[in-house]
């Protein structure tokens, strides 16, 4: 039987029509059984605005409950977001200078990143060894590349601990922001599922495989 992994890019980017297609011919208990990381799931495609946009026929639009994610919560120890002291990092760089490059509206790119889904692992045969912590950013190095002008080469890092999720900014130029608070420099944040992750302006929302799956199932049934 295929694999997740079988259409996940070198980015740890899903290939999403092909996600679609393994959902649905996979139950609910393999789904999970096979697949124990987070996602990180594109906030415009998460939250379905893409659903004003275009007729119901489209595929491109995942429908999420958010009664799944309480109950993620509810059957989990959930804790509020704290911060905990973080090793040594680089001081937060300062915005440039340079007036001569205006702000720009989104990119194709970025408009394209904002309906994406990456996978939380390490990538494949990367040179940092240590598998609980994940690397974020532009340049390929990354476990997840997100490839757009408003991250930074090496932005943030997502770190595993027993079974907690806990992001902490690596000193990138736009900043890394949790439920639209601002991580600083030095600190570490909890994660919990369902939360906003920004990088730079680019937003993404925290989602366990069960919300993967029911949101998916619903597009597939028509729901």
């Amino acid at each position: 039987m295929a694999s997740i992994f079988d259409f996940t890019d070198s980015k740890n980017r899903v290939n999403y029509a092909r996600l679609k297609d393994y959902v649905a011919g996979i139950s609910l208990s393999e789904f999970t059984d096979k697949i124990q990381y987070l996602f990180l799931v594109g906030k415009e495609l998460y939250d379905g605005e893409m659903s004003r946009q275009i007729n119901a026929s489209s595929t491109s639009t995942m429908r999420f409950s958010a009664a799944a994610v309480k109950e993620i919560l509810a059957k989990s120890e959930t804790k509020p977001s704290v911060h905990v002291s973080g090793p040594d990092v680089p001081p937060k760089k300062e915005l440039s200078s340079d007036t001569s490059r205006k702000l720009e509206p989104p990119s194709t790119e970025e408009s394209s990143l904002s309906k994406a889904i990456y996978i939380i692992r390490k990538r494949p045969f990367a040179a940092e060894t240590n598998q609980n912590l994940i690397t974020v950013g532009r340049a390929m190095d990354n476990d997840i590349v997100i490839a757009d002008y408003v991250i930074s080469k090496h932005h943030a890092q997502i770190v595993l601990f027993k079974g907690m999720h806990f992001i902490l900014d690596s000193g990138s130029t736009n900043g890394t922001s949790v439920n639209y608070e601002l991580i600083k420099p030095g600190m570490k944040m909890q994660l919990q599922p369902g939360a906003t992750i920004a990088f730079g302006r680019i937003c993404f929302v925290l989602a366990h495989p069960l919300s993967i799956y029911r949101g998916m199932r619903k597009e597939i049934l028509g729901l």
